[in-house]
């Protein structure tokens, strides 16, 4: 009776999971609690969206998170095990005295170093929506997930199933309904509304982060000004222009004498936005979207730290990296010493997992987190 106490009291944690995103943590450590698992995930591929993350992990090295988002996990035999296994069927997938043999490389580079000796694996959803499924390891010295384990999982895929389609639908309703402007911060476009008066009435972080790197536009309280009186010129005239019906809209570039780019401006009648974004714009006219075609890499702080656990220094000099610059530029642009900018090379290196400079631009460019245009 205890026994299915505790399982009820299980299933009612992972349908709290479908409405308490932050919940999915204490789900799968009592999961692998449950089955004996030294760690575990809880993986998600949405083919619409082109997103793939984990849900939720237990025990799992740092990098894990970066390796399945960037979709190296499909080299990973036991991806391509599980994915190739009828939904909610669980199966021990992986047996490290098998792989020795089979795939002696990711025994040695992947199971050998983490003590991923025996994964047991269930589909929960795999069609053209998403995939998603579940994966639980034990230790080289533990003895393999047996027939109890594996029924367990069986009995629980329906409660996981259901909760997924919880989780999913609830996150969508959540997007939909979302603050405007925390949707508008997040766009890659940085974004100016001006009203009648050509006053600023709303921008988005992006926004700032542009115009704080690139003076050929700037914020002077409600009011906008160019670094060049020409480029101003070409500025509120292309405004006019749309007021007056005279084009749709209007693209221009601004100027300053330190960057070889100038930022590109495309203005729209504000009736050519999203009729959705009417909340933020406000009695805005004119919709102002800039970019900065010559700034490469443009992934703020807070997605670097979130993503690979950097701090807010160690996201500086990764980014600083991706755009080319050495290690004796980045100490100069931040004002500190070399030695300082090694040492966070140093643990960037490890958070990362790499040994090498090329490996972590490599990483990061390929970490969907550009925000260039």
């Amino acid at each position: 009776m205890a026994a299915e106490e505790g399982l009820l009291s299980f299933i009612g944690d992972i349908y709290e999971a479908s409405y308490r995103p932050g919940h999915w943590g204490t789900v799968l450590d009592r999961l692998c609690r449950l089955l004996g698992a030294k760690s575990g995930g809880i993986h998600v591929e949405d083919h619409a969206s082109g997103k793939r993350y984990l849900l939720a992990n237990h025990g799992l090295p740092r990098f894990a998170e970066a390796t399945y988002r960037l979709g190296l996990s499909r080299h990973d035999p036991v991806y391509r095990i599980q994915a190739a296994r009828p939904v909610a069927e669980a199966a021990l997938v992986v047996r490290h005295d098998e792989q020795v043999a089979e795939n002696p490389l990711y025994y040695r580079l992947i199971m050998k170093p983490n003590d991923l000796g025996y994964v047991a694996a269930i589909s929960l959803f795999n069609d053209k929506e998403w995939h998603a499924g579940i994966g639980v390891h034990r230790s080289f010295k533990a003895e393999p997930f047996g027939d109890r384990e594996l029924q367990l999982l069986d009995v629980l895929a329906p409660h996981f199933q259901r909760a997924l389609r919880i989780d999913k639908a609830l996150q969508q309703a959540t997007h939909r309904a979302a603050s405007l402007q925390s949707v508008l911060s997040e766009l890659m476009h940085g974004v100016v509304v001006l009203n009648g008066q050509d006053q600023v009435t709303y921008h988005n972080a992006a926004a700032e982060r542009l115009l704080s790197r690139h003076a050929g536009l700037l914020m002077d309280g409600a009011r906008l000004r160019t670094w060049y009186p020409s480029d101003a010129a070409e500025l509120w005239a292309a405004v006019a222009g749309l007021r007056q019906g005279k084009a749709r809209q209007q693209a221009v570039g601004l100027n300053h004498p330190d960057r070889p780019h100038p930022l590109i401006v495309l203005a729209t009648l504000r009736e050519d936005a999203p009729e959705s974004l009417s909340g933020v714009y406000g009695e805005g006219e004119i919709v102002l979207y800039v970019s900065d075609p010559g700034h490469p890499f443009d992934a703020c702080e807070e997605d670097l730290a979130a993503l690979f656990h950097f701090t807010r220094a160690e996201s500086g000099v990764a980014s600083a990296l991706v755009n080319g610059l050495s290690v004796e530029q980045i100490a100069e642009r931040h004002q500190v010493s070399r030695e300082t900018v090694r040492s966070q090379l140093k643990s960037i290196f490890g958070k990362l997992g790499v040994s090498k400079q090329q490996d972590v631009v490599r990483l990061l460019l390929n970490s969907g987190l550009n925000r260039r245009l």
